[in-house]
């Protein structure tokens, strides 16, 4: 296992000496019961773009931003008899926008259920989080 450990250690030297940290593909694996309704709650929501040719109804792609070296996709796999997870053992997901009160009530206005308004954290960001139908959490972050 420390073989494994220590080439992890290797990739990200190597990664963040050549990268410099620039953001590249991510790419998140979740599972759902329903990937199609996961799917059209990030298009209608977040103005994700949806690919469904990759196995659909089984798998789903959900597109943030155009496809390249620095898009952020979240693939939806299918299983049957998934429920939805629990808070504590939810995914999470950040969103960055320029103005979080504007995107506030942009998705109250959707009728989405936010718990807390925006609010400001010691660590320079102000944010506010939602969930997704599988109760995955979308952190909605602005810089300040």
């Amino acid at each position: 296992m420390s073989d494994y450990i220590e080439k992890g250690k290797q990739i990200m030297n190597d990664f963040t000496k050549t990268s410099s940290f620039t953001r590249k593909l991510v790419c998140v694996n979740i599972v759902s019961s329903d990937p199609k309704r996961l799917a059209d709650f990030y298009r209608n929501v977040l103005g994700a773009d949806i690919n469904e040719e990759h196995g659909a109804p089984r798998r789903i792609e959900i597109w943030f931003g155009e496809r390249d070296e620095n898009t952020v996709c979240i693939v939806v796999n299918y299983e049957e008899g998934f429920t939805p997870q629990t808070v504590t053992a939810c995914q999470g997901f950040e969103f960055r926008v320029t103005d979080v009160d504007a995107e506030y009530k942009r998705i109250r206005d959707l009728d989405i259920d936010v718990k807390e308004p925006p609010k400001d954290v010691s660590w320079g960001y102000r944010f506010f989080n939602i969930k997704d139908p599988d109760g995955n959490g979308i952190d909605i972050v602005q810089a300040l």
